[in-house]
């Protein structure tokens, strides 16, 4: 039997190329998904030049100062974040590297600054970045989100809250306000004022009219007209949280002695409500004993058990609910420690519940 030999050739010039072309392909592949995970695997302190002069444009475009720059740098850099922009971008990235260092402060102390001074600035800084987000004006109210909660009046029977169900070429449908045992009202062609709070942006107001109640075993809503005229006012410094939280309020006398101006708590006009929703910047509180508007207040209430809040502020506005007889103060934060904004701070971005 014979064997035919065969010869093992070196490769030519052709398959080098080939080989490299496959090789190139694949590292890039890689590196292609390192960055889409946000995260690489360098050293702890050290980052690449990749990205950063982006991160610099971003920033001053976000009117962040030098300081805060700074500081957003070494989240990023603690982080191990392989582009550094995506932390403008991405608010899961963003909300890691703030509760990285949170939790880094509470097991060290600081030489310069208080812990409560550096997690206030974090959370600030936090703040910042997510109200450039808002992205585009909303022009009208076709462009309400489903879900969003709003503040539904009439002239006869005060506000309501409520949230948007549906949202269609034809119509925006709310859900039916609830009201008090034995109370009913004929929404048939009311004409309504509405508003609403758009995260990271501001409050929107517009007036419409009911064109139809829709009562089923899948919706049960109030229509509304849509309309174009829709206004973007308050803008707000801090988003806001719904809540439930039982609070006692004082009204402040202001006296002068000495010629310097004093506030004293006015024992007398101490009332009870509850907090409605809450902010860095302010809360809202329903009562049926409010106290009028632009006087000051003090607050004191628990946002958790267990840890108790003390704040000062000024009522703003005051709205009646007739339906429920009672009316809701929207005050404005004026005098606070920031421990305890930063626990609310907590809250707001739901890095801890209530």
């Amino acid at each position: 039997m014979e064997i035919e030999a065969f010869r093992i050739t070196a490769p030519t010039t052709g398959q080098y190329i080939i080989l490299l072309v496959v090789v190139v392909v694949i590292g890039a592949a890689f590196f292609i998904a390192a960055v889409k995970m946000g995260v690489t695997k360098r050293r702890p302190g050290r980052s690449s030049g990749t990205g950063w002069h982006d991160f610099y444009q971003i920033a001053k475009m976000r009117t962040l100062s030098k300081k805060e720059t700074a500081v957003l740098k070494k989240l990023v850099i603690s982080r191990n974040v392989a582009n550094p922009t995506l932390i403008f971008t991405s608010a899961t990235i963003l909300d890691s590297c703030i509760q990285r260092a949170v939790r880094r402060l509470t097991l060290q102390e600081t030489k310069d600054e208080s812990n409560a001074d550096l997690i206030n600035m974090y959370y600030r800084l936090r703040n910042k970045i997510s109200r450039g987000r808002s992205g585009r004006i909303i022009r009208s109210t076709r462009g309400i989100d489903v879900g969003v909660r709003m503040r539904l009046g009439t002239q006869d029977y005060g506000y309501f809250t409520t949230h948007v169900v549906k949202n269609v070429t034809d119509y925006l449908s709310v859900s039916i306000p609830v009201l008090p045992q034995g109370k009913t009202i004929n929404w048939a062609r009311k004409k309504v004022k509405c508003s609403f709070w758009r995260e990271n942006d501001a409050v929107y107001v517009f007036d419409s009219k009911v064109i139809d109640v829709v009562i089923t075993e899948e919706l049960k809503a109030i229509c509304l007209r849509h309309t174009y005229k829709i206004a973007r006012i308050q803008k707000r410094l801090y988003p806001r949280k719904n809540v439930r939280l039982p609070v006692f309020f004082s009204k402040m006398r202001i006296i002068t002695e000495g010629g310097k101006k004093k506030a004293l708590v006015d024992k007398k006009e101490t009332h009870w409500g509850t907090i409605i929703d809450i902010s860095v910047g302010g809360l809202s509180i329903e009562t049926t004993a409010p106290v009028g508007k632009n006087n000051f207040v003090r607050v004191d209430f628990e946002l958790r058990e267990g840890y108790k809040v003390l704040g000062y502020g000024k009522v703003k506005r005051i709205e009646r609910d007739a339906s429920r007889k009672t009316w809701v103060m929207n005050i404005q934060t004026t005098k606070m420690d920031k421990k305890y904004k930063n626990e609310i701070f907590a809250v707001l971005y739901n890095y801890q519940t209530l």
